[in-house]
């Protein structure tokens, strides 16, 4: 029965109630509700008759079976009927439906200690201020910072504001493994000192062009991502950064590209496996950034030019590179003025499949048409693979006079292929017969 409806009167008559029968069993308070209801039949009074009501009410409310329950059960039953997803409305509810309910809702810590989403703003909003105040006050003895030691994961989505930047650098944060922070428009005076033993995972954002100093335990990282926006301060700020995560396994780089002053060492990470690299900026800064860093364990390399197509792009050289045929045909279509192309130790993006797309033929739309250079050492030359290798560089060639003076060429014609690596008779034939042809062919046989 909920009894934030009542009229006062129901509420003084509760307060009275309990008074009266404090020692009473419930049998006595079954009989003085007997006595009361006898009384409204008699009464002529609206007046008295409404007070008569309150009280029985008021009576039948003490011996309801819900108030016979221990506190301690009452609030594991509101534990289990507050849900992760409407968490925040069935607090609310549990605590509007009468005064001791939500007297135990308000002393049950669990019931407002649940993920919660604050909206920090520089607007003075009040109402919001003190609810948030009110709610935080009920997780008790629970409070957000002294369980900071607990935390594993801390994200935060935008900026904080410089406060709580300071107070959580105050806590030590013994559990934490994982950190997303954003320290764009942080003040640059403030020292950001974390004390977390267990960090192994941290994603930064600066897209200000000042940025607060920082002291992270760098050394112990296994996986940085970094985001460093166009108007963000010097790269050096990057550089000395990677300079001591020289544990990292996984590095993400998400950068405007600008060259570090000249002069530094190499930052040289023995453990990296994965290189993730995503850079916009000055052409050619992509590059000259992998030439900064040394990482002899990577395994992957991932480059990522921000675009759908590179049309730009006319040379690619690939070496030890794990690229499948697949991967390689997907780069050919995007790279539509591709004119040289160098393979060496790639060993699954050489098959059939690969050499077929690149064969000129009568009614299909050549792959790559610009390409004239081509070099490739150290493939996996398989008999098969030999003769169709073959066949597609005899079908992009065309000799002086195959061509004639107005046949336009549907691809570009060769001006160097280089072969190097173990090759049959039969191969080393067809490359002669296409060498007399003025086809500009050197094969290496190893």
């Amino acid at each position: 029965m909920t009894f934030t409806s009542f009229p006062l009167r129901v509420r003084a008559a509760l307060l009275e109630q309990i008074e009266r029968t404090k020692q009473t069993s419930k049998a006595d308070i079954e009989q003085l509700i007997e006595e009361s209801e006898l009384k409204i039949i008699y009464l002529q009074s609206v007046e008295l008759c409404d007070q008569e009501q309150a009280c029985v009410a008021a009576l039948r409310y003490l011996i309801s079976p819900i108030r016979t329950l221990p506190v301690e059960l009452l609030a594991e039953i509101f534990g289990l009927a507050v849900h992760d997803a409407t968490h925040i409305k069935d607090a609310f509810r549990i605590s509007h439906v009468c005064s001791d309910w939500r007297q135990v809702a308000h002393s049950t810590p669990r019931l407002w200690t649940r993920n919660l989403r604050v909206l920090i703003s520089s607007s003075d909003d009040n109402v919001y201020a003190d609810g948030l105040k009110d709610w935080l006050a009920r997780s008790a003895p629970l409070p957000v910072l002294r369980i900071a030691p607990r935390w594993r994961s801390l994200k935060f989505i935008r900026t904080p504001p410089d406060w709580l930047v300071r107070r959580a650098a105050d806590c030590r944060l013994e559990g934490l493994e994982e950190l997303s922070l954003d320290v764009s428009n942080i003040d640059p005076d403030i020292i950001l000192s974390l004390t977390a033993p267990r960090l192994r995972k941290l994603v930064l954002h600066n897209y200000s062009s000042a940025a607060p100093i920082l002291v992270m335990p760098w050394l112990q990282l296994a996986d940085l991502t970094f985001s460093y926006g166009r108007n963000s301060s010097h790269p050096d700020v990057l550089f000395d950064i990677l300079a001591e995560c020289l544990n990292l396994v996984r590095l993400s780089v998400f950068v405007v590209l600008v060259l570090p002053t000249t002069g530094r060492a190499t930052p040289a990470f023995s453990r990296l496996r994965t290189l993730y690299v995503h850079y916009f900026g000055v052409p050619g800064h992509g590059a000259s950034f992998l030439d900064t860093v040394s990482a002899p364990a990577l395994e992957e390399l991932c480059l990522d030019f921000g675009d759908l197509r590179s049309p730009n792009i006319t040379g690619l050289d690939l070496r030890y590179s794990q690229l499948t045929s697949n991967d390689l045909m997907a780069v050919f279509r995007q790279t539509l003025s591709l004119t040289r192309l160098k393979l060496k130790y790639c060993d699954f993006c050489l098959d059939d499949a690969l050499i077929g797309a690149l064969c000129c033929q009568d009614g299909v739309k050549p792959l790559v048409p610009y390409l004239h250079y081509l070099v490739l050492e150290h493939m996996p030359f398989t008999d098969n693979i030999q003769d169709i290798l073959a066949r597609m560089i005899a079908s992009r060639w065309r000799s002086d006079a195959e061509l004639g003076p107005h046949l336009v060429p549907a691809v570009a014609r060769w001006t160097l292929v280089r072969l190097q690596g173990v090759f049959g008779p039969r191969f080393v034939n067809m490359m002669e017969v296409l060498q007399r042809t003025a086809l500009p062919v050197e094969l290496v046989l190893l």
